[in-house]
């Protein structure tokens, strides 16, 4: 059940961010060999963010998962330069990803405990 929640300053239409958010699920999804149909994400866009002090367009990918493996940390890391890219025009070298682990019983959905 990994979530993927991106952040970046630039301003998007509701349609651009869906479309956003749909390419990371399947980045995601197609790197952690888990269902797309147990991937969320969420994207805020136009928030207020700055790199090296300067307001030029940056994003930040953030993956939260059970047990995450390091292995598709690179795969990961350029899908998402690329999805930036194509989507919000972000330079790879102002994107940047963090994954997270979360422990087995600190994750729930559906009534149930992961």
């Amino acid at each position: 059940m990994p979530l993927v929640s991106i952040r970046t300053n630039v301003s998007l239409e509701r349609k651009a961010e869906l479309v956003l958010a749909s390419s990371a699920t399947t980045a995601v999804a197609q790197a952690l060999g888990k269902p797309e149909s147990v991937t969320m994400a969420s994207v805020e866009s136009g928030v207020t963010m700055t790199f090296g002090v300067t307001p030029e367009p940056t994003a930040l990918f953030e993956v939260e998962g059970i047990e995450l493996i390091p292995e598709p940390t690179e795969d990961l890391c350029l899908a998402f330069s690329d999805i930036a890219e194509d989507i919000i025009g972000v330079s790879a070298s102002r994107t940047f990803v963090k994954l997270s682990n979360i422990p087995r019983g600190y994750w729930a959905g559906n009534r149930k405990v992961y």
